[in-house]
């Protein structure tokens, strides 16, 4: 009974990881990387990089969805048998937070969609992608944040 819970939140943590530092790794590494080199293999790099970041990008964001929807379901049954089992506990602070961390989680997806969807109308971002890099890191990092504060509210525990 515990094994898929731990396998639903590793899924979920680890592929969170994964998108956040592929963003930290384009960002920080490869963009002043590339600008080393000559401009026709500037693009041919960045067009190759793209192809197979947007394939990571896209199977992270799925799996967050997923796993975190499973973990959304578990918190409800969760508060639902506490309820049923004693007074219930005030949740409001942990949905505020919880609100706030799928707003930001919400535009972390709409920003990784906009950088990696190969569509006309995003190429603007992707041809300057730093600035937007930068505010969805930001975002990351505060999405953890939030998460492990979730975690450690001590209401939630039976």
């Amino acid at each position: 009974m515990t094994f898929l819970p731990a396998l639903m939140q590793w899924l979920h943590v680890g592929s969170v990881v994964l998108m956040i530092g592929g963003f930290f790794f384009y960002r920080v590494i490869l963009i002043p990387a590339i600008k080393a080199l000559p401009h026709i293999q500037q693009s041919q790099l960045t067009e190759s990089v793209s192809q197979r970041f947007r394939i990571v990008v896209w199977l992270t964001l799925i799996t967050i969805l997923v796993s975190g929807v499973y973990n959304f379901v578990s918190f409800l049954r969760f508060a639902r048998v506490r309820n049923a089992l004693e007074i219930s506990p005030d949740y409001s602070l942990y949905i505020l937070i919880l609100a706030i961390k799928f707003f930001i989680v919400f535009l972390i997806f709409t920003l990784g969609i906009v950088l990696t969807f190969p569509y006309p109308v995003f190429a603007p971002f992707q041809r300057r992608p730093s600035p937007w890099l930068n505010l969805t890191l930001i975002l990351g990092l505060i999405v953890i944040f939030l998460s492990a504060f979730l975690r450690r509210i001590p209401l939630l525990k039976l």
